[in-house]
């Protein structure tokens, strides 16, 4: 019986070797993206804004700051009002 519960426990640890990894690559953390692409999949129906995060504001694309502050993120409006940040 004993290798059986080996191969079964070979079998898992490759599963989680496998797995932990790409699951990494997917995790964008809290929404905030660094190309405009990015974002515009995760909100295609909401508008992407450029967040700046040392002030927490936020400006549409063709403000003079949009995508020009070197702390910042493209994000989704909504998220971006939810989380407490304000137009710029």
């Amino acid at each position: 019986m004993q290798p059986t519960l080996t191969r079964f426990a070979r079998s898992w640890l490759l599963f989680l070797l496998l797995l932990v990894p790409l699951a990494a690559l997917a995790y964008q953390p809290a929404g905030k993206f660094q190309t405009e692409e990015q974002a515009k999949t995760r909100c295609p129906n909401d508008v992407v804004v450029w967040l700046n995060l040392a002030t927490r504001l936020y400006y549409p694309k063709g403000h003079l700051w949009y995508a020009t502050s070197k702390g910042g993120a493209f994000v989704c409006r909504k998220e971006a009002d939810e989380e407490g940040n304000r137009p710029g």
